[in-house]
């Protein structure tokens, strides 16, 4: 009988467990990561909009060990051969995510700064691919290159020069590239940052060194000798001058032998301890200036003619160096193989071509000058892994030149909509502000007409402004805050035909913003000035009604007055006359009384004796009847309104223009919400959604921290109505959150807040 060895599985359990390696492997490599390998403030503006540029990875990873396995069987020359024709295959180190030219999945990547303890989304921009963009400003790789010139690479010196002139050759637009030769003790020839114009001058300078130094002992620290070259290589970029421009993108190549001897950082630990400082991107370590730019570096290793436990130690020790998780890359090159460089060099730009440029409107950040980004994805298959790896770090921004976030077209629409900016009049500048609605840090400045604004700011300029902004204070040219939030601020103009540049359909106020928590301004020179449209201050047309009142009061009373003729109350008025025949004109006819009979007494005199004061006439049976008695003099309670004045008759007053303010009519036939995310209006019978899923909400937001569908409003009554649909960040009407499920009035004028997403109520 056959008996089955034990230790050996079956061909079927064996096919079995092959299979779920793969299957793992497959799922292992199946999750893309994304890395930020730089964040750039320098192009902080366009059309105004505070902007940050960002270079991403988007890619899977592979291991060293699974792209050479099959190379394990192979010994001397041939396994070298092996490795450098498994590492050079096109993506033997990584794949791109997605299908081929799939593009950034900016729908689902949320990049945040986090400002007073709190993750505040930015706004996407746009993205372009790294390949597609080397022809624009700034858009380029800072080399640093670094050659073995220990005697112990003996004849593989040419090609290891060879393979450095490739990678120089293939520099253009914004590249620029430091070459160090070093030998075994330090850096021993330095051509200093050369940009890509000067790449000639660069290869000059490789072949300019003829020969290698000789070894002076059997050890050397080669670890500390690339780490600190490749510190004083990319420190400097701060000091390259101005003919030399830094560029997005850094790397790092490194041609040796790898050999340490004994050295304990020259191994396969202590290469992977620097590959891990590369990728921290900080120059030292504890550097809280520069900023923080991750560097990939491309390991190329010469094999040493030393002892094999040696030569092992500096093969891994060069497989350390390379950080392939952000483009790092790693081959083998023997004597007589410098010709491999353009090959080489082409893997490497191959993925370099497929990182992205993506660019995001950043509104606030922190006040420190470290920054804490994050990268992640959201409601993506598969998942992408994020980055934030970017925390308390330096990355160049100067966060008092920052801009402040105005939506200049909005507020300049809106500006129109209300007639013009006036002396003294309010109105209102939309954007994305970071004040969290405390009113003491917003500020308003006018620049006087006729008054020219900077078309730069440098140096000089700088301090120039900061006396401007003084002497506009001193002026009276600053303007008032009414009331902030976090999209809109409203302010009151000073009283003054100064704010007014220019005359009539033409006049135009120029102002700044300034947040003086965290000394930020809106834009202050001539292309970037907030310009709103101005117009005169209107005609007071109540004030003049008003005195028009006052004067017709004043002058009844004066009428009153002299009408009483300063006489005492309660004297007899004058008898009515006699007519001939006895008759008085008044009150005689049928069932008149008899008129006085001849010889009765006469009628009292109007020349006669007065009656004692307040003393009533008698009364006569016959006498016509008295006239009514004259209008008392006003008593002072008349004066304070006790006594209501006849009022002058109403004038026709000028339809208003539209004010999305004002009162509101008695029934509206429709609502209007108007915000920095744009205007909805919505009109009796229809129920409109608020949130982020096109799919079932009129009202689209797409700020993050909105819900899919985050709240429902309808007309109904003439009455705007909202209710808020259980959402994460709840539904706000006037700074009160909403019970959730039901309905609530928002009047005319109130502040409706979805999540942070603000707008303005009006009713029509």
């Amino acid at each position: 009988m056959q008996v089955r060895n034990l230790k050996q599985p079956p061909r079927a359990v064996a096919w079995l467990v092959g299979v779920l390696v793969l299957l793992v492997s497959v799922v292992v490599h199946a999750a893309p990561e994304a890395h930020i390998l730089r964040v750039d403030p320098r192009a902080a503006r366009e059309n105004g909009a505070p902007i940050l540029t960002t270079v991403i990875e988007l890619v899977q990873t592979k291991r060293i060990s699974d792209a050479t396995v099959n190379c394990t069987d192979d010994r001397g020359t041939g396994y070298y051969r092996c490795l450098s024709d498994s590492l050079e295959k096109p993506q033997a180190l990584y794949q791109p995510f997605g299908a081929a030219g799939a593009s950034f999945p900016h729908e689902n990547a949320v990049f945040t700064v986090k400002v007073e303890g709190t993750d505040q989304p930015a706004k996407y921009v746009s993205h372009t691919k790294w390949g597609a963009s080397l022809n624009q400003p700034g858009v380029g790789t800072a080399w640093v290159i670094l050659v073995d010139a220990d005697a112990r690479i003996k004849d593989g010196f040419e090609d290891a020069k060879q393979i450095a002139n490739a990678f120089i050759g293939s520099m253009s637009g914004s590249d620029i590239v430091n070459v160090m030769f070093f030998n075994d003790r330090q850096v021993v020839k330095d051509s200093k940052w050369l940009s890509a114009a000067k790449k000639g001058q660069a290869q000059q300078f490789v072949n300019s060194v003829t020969g290698t130094w000789a070894s002076q002992g059997r050890n050397r620290s080669l670890g500390t000798i690339i780490k600190e070259a490749a510190t004083d290589g990319f420190k400097s970029l701060g000091n390259v001058g101005e003919d030399v421009k830094v560029p997005l993108h850094q790397a790092m190549v490194v041609i040796s032998t790898g050999y340490g001897g004994a050295d304990a950082l020259t191994t396969g630990p202590g290469g992977m301890q620097i590959s891990k400082y590369m990728t921290g991107g900080r120059f030292p370590e504890e550097n809280t200036a520069l900023p923080k730019a991750p560097v990939p570096v491309i390991s190329i290793f010469f094999p040493p003619k030393v002892y094999d436990e040696y030569r092992q130690n500096s093969l891994e020790f060069m497989r350390g160096l390379a950080n392939t998780e952000i483009g790092g890359f790693f081959t083998v090159v023997q004597s007589g193989e410098g010709a491999r460089g353009n090959t080489i060099v082409g893997s490497v730009r191959q993925r370099f071509s497929n990182m992205h440029i993506v660019k995001w409107r950043v509104s606030c950040i922190e006040s420190g000058v470290t920054q804490t980004f994050g990268l992640v994805f959201k409601e993506v298959s598969p998942v992408i892994l994020g980055d934030n790896t970017f925390k308390d770090v330096p990355v160049g921004i100067d966060p008092s030149t920052w801009p402040l976030d105005v939506d200049t077209q909005y507020s300049q629409d809106m500006a129109k909509r209300q007639g013009g900016v006036h002396p003294s009049g309010t109105f209102k500048l939309y954007g994305n502000f970071c004040w969290g609605g405390e009113k003491g840090r917003a500020e308003v400045y006018f620049l006087p007409a006729g008054q020219q604004a900077p078309a730069a700011l440098s140096g000089a300029d700088v301090e120039k402004a900061k006396r401007t902004q003084q002497q506009l204070i001193a002026m009276g040219m600053k303007g008032r805050a009414v009331e902030v939030s976090d999209t809109y601020a409203e302010f009151e103009a000073p009283e003054k035909e100064k704010i007014l540049h220019g005359s009539g359909e033409q006049a135009v106020v120029r102002l700044v913003v300034y947040d003086n928590k965290a000394r930020r301004t809106s834009g202050v020179t001539s292309d970037s000035i907030v310009q709103l449209k101005g117009t005169t201050q209107p005609f007071p047309i109540l004030w003049v009604l008003g005195g028009l009142f006052g004067v017709v009061v004043v002058l009844l009373l004066i009428v009153v007055i002299v009408r009483s003729g300063g006489k005492k109350g309660g004297a007899a008025p004058p008898p009515a006359p006699v007519m001939a025949g006895g008759m008085p004109p008044y009150g005689g006819g049928y069932g008149a009384p008899p008129p006085q009979p001849y010889g009765g007494a006469p009628a009292p005199s109007p020349y006669g004796a007065a009656p004692a004061y307040g003393a009533a006439p008698a009364p006569s049976p016959y006498a016509a009847p008295m006239p009514a008695p004259a209008p008392a003099a006003p008593s002072p309670d008349f004066m304070y309104g006790n006594q209501p004045a006849p009022a002058p008759a109403p004038m026709p007053a000028a339809a208003p223009p539209p004010n999305p303010y004002g009162g509101a009519p008695a029934a509206a036939s429709r609502a209007t919400l108007q915000g920095a995310a744009g205007v909805f209006t919505v009109v009796p019978g229809v129920e409109m959604r608020a949130g982020r899923d096109g799919a079932q909400c009129g009202i689209l937001l797409t700020e993050p921290r909105v819900s899919g569908v985050h709240a429902t409003v309808r007309l109904d009554g003439g009455q705007l109505l909202v209710r808020d649909e259980n959402s994460n960040n709840g539904t706000h009407v006037n700074g009160t959150r909403l019970t959730g499920g039901v309905w609530t009035p928002a009047p005319n004028g109130s502040l409706v807040r979805f999540g942070p997403v603000e707008f303005t109520v009006r009713l029509e």
